[in-house]
């Protein structure tokens, strides 16, 4: 079935980042709750058939044994995509296929260029990268105690920039791109609640440096330079703290 186009650029941009706000940006987005195939082209995307089981069976062999020389992907961001918390194994769980897909695509093509994550992209295909992209984003998982002493302060100051942005600095509201409480605006638009701190700290001074440049329009470039690092881990305290609905299962 074809989705149809609805605008994904936020609204802020037009006050907070004019250059970005003008750039011809539309998107298509699917209901968080609407499974969907993987897409690889962000404007002209159509979404055919849901993973059907063999997709979802192929992406969980994958992910729980590997493929060819690739180790297994449980290695690192645990079994049912949990990560571990550290900066280097995000939470995978219930991310969007159609996004795990392009990053696995970008880290095959270098344009996210990562020493862990580029040679284990290269040795998959494009159906393997789509298949475990489409079973991660099919679990749920209990959110990991968050690590680490952070004050109040800090989480408060994460929490208005999160839903306010700074308009002195020129930063626009997390929540307008990726949803209310941070939970995301599939496909295109990662999920923030519940991921973890010093991951997203990590990719914001990626970005701020100029070391990842994988988003559409340079978007989180431009937002992440406007940003300190006091900044950043206040929005990324804040997020690792707010349960995502729609990942997230009570502890067994």
């Amino acid at each position: 079935m074809n989705i149809p186009h609805r605008p994904l650029l936020c609204l802020a941009l037009a006050a907070f980042l004019p250059a970005l706000a003008t750039a011809q940006a539309t998107a298509q987005a699917i209901p968080a709750d609407q499974p969907y195939d993987t897409a690889r082209d962000l404007f002209n995307m159509t979404v055919d058939t849901p993973p059907d089981a063999d997709t979802l069976a192929r992406g969980q062999a994958i992910a729980l044994q590997g493929a060819g020389d690739v180790q297994s992907c449980v290695t690192c961001h645990s079994v049912d995509g949990q990560g571990d918390g550290s900066g280097s194994f995000p939470r995978l769980t219930g991310q969007p296929a159609w996004y795990l897909d392009k990053q696995l695509d970008d880290y095959a093509s270098d344009a996210r260029p990562d020493d862990l994550m580029t040679p284990v992209a290269q040795s998959l295909s494009e159906d393997d990268r789509a298949a475990v992209s489409a079973y991660y984003a099919s679990l749920a998982a209990p959110l990991r105690v968050a690590r680490g002493q952070v004050s109040m302060r800090d989480i408060q100051k994460g929490a208005a920039i999160a839903r306010a942005g700074s308009p002195d600095k020129g930063l626009p509201a997390c929540t307008n791109c990726h949803g209310p409480d941070g939970t995301g605006n599939p496909p295109s638009v990662p999920y923030l609640a519940g991921q973890y701190a010093n991951y997203m700290v990590l990719q914001l001074d990626r970005w701020k440096r100029g070391q990842r440049d994988n988003d559409f329009g340079g978007m989180m470039s431009a937002i992440a330079r406007k940003m300190t690092a006091e900044d950043m881990r206040a929005i990324s305290e804040y997020y690792e703290r707010v349960a995502n609905p729609l990942t997230t299962k009570d502890p067994e």
